[in-house]
């Protein structure tokens, strides 16, 4: 994970154009939200950069889609954003979680 990186300044560290997870934060300390790109990491961050809301970001890229939504479920389980109300779903709107435990993915599974 790169980071943390001031989001006027994607295009300068965010070059490639790949899918790929992010964290966002407003004090560059700790994770208000994360996120994912499944076609480009770049074009996405730009979008929610206009929001305004966030002055920093993290990322990291991936080599698919499905890796991305598996990275973004790792950080969301880990740093426990505050502006992510649900848990990430994959592109097909379900929650294919694979952390150990993940209680979302199981009722969701069975739903």
């Amino acid at each position: 994970m790169s980071g943390p990186y001031n989001l006027k300044y994607i295009h300068l560290f965010v070059t490639e154009v790949s899918p790929g997870a992010y964290i966002l934060s407003r004090n560059g300390r700790m994770a208000d939200r994360v996120g994912r790109a499944d076609e480009d990491l770049a074009q996405d961050l730009q979008q929610v950069a206009i929001e305004a809301k966030y002055r920093y970001f993290w990322f990291e890229y991936t080599g698919r889609a499905a890796a991305a939504h598996e990275l973004e479920c790792a950080w969301y389980h880990r740093y426990h954003p505050t502006d992510n109300p649900h848990h990430p779903t994959s592109s097909s709107g379900e929650i294919h979680c694979l952390i150990k435990g993940c209680t979302e993915a199981l009722v969701h599974a069975r739903g």
